[in-house]
């Protein structure tokens, strides 16, 4: 399974006033790991299935995300946050 490290940048002014923890949940509903949330910058660090980095892209109030890196692994989840 492809993982990526990305970075999700939030919209703090989104049409649904969907929030930074908000959006972080809906996030880990597609069975991606949160890693790190940056509330002063509204960005969200996070370990994804490179299938569902469409889906996180298409969320309101998500206005970017940027692909840090991709790897394989044999686990079918990414690693969980410490």
């Amino acid at each position: 399974m492809w993982i990526s490290n990305v970075l999700i940048v939030v919209n703090r002014n989104n049409a649904d006033r969907n929030g930074l923890l908000d959006i972080a949940a809906a996030v880990t509903d597609t069975g991606t790991t949160v890693v790190n949330v940056d509330e002063d910058h509204f960005v969200i660090e996070a370990a994804a299935p490179s299938a569902v980095v469409p889906i996180i892209m298409a969320m309101e109030g998500v206005t970017y995300v940027r692909s840090v890196f991709s790897y394989v692994t044999d686990d079918p989840s990414p690693a969980k946050a410490a």
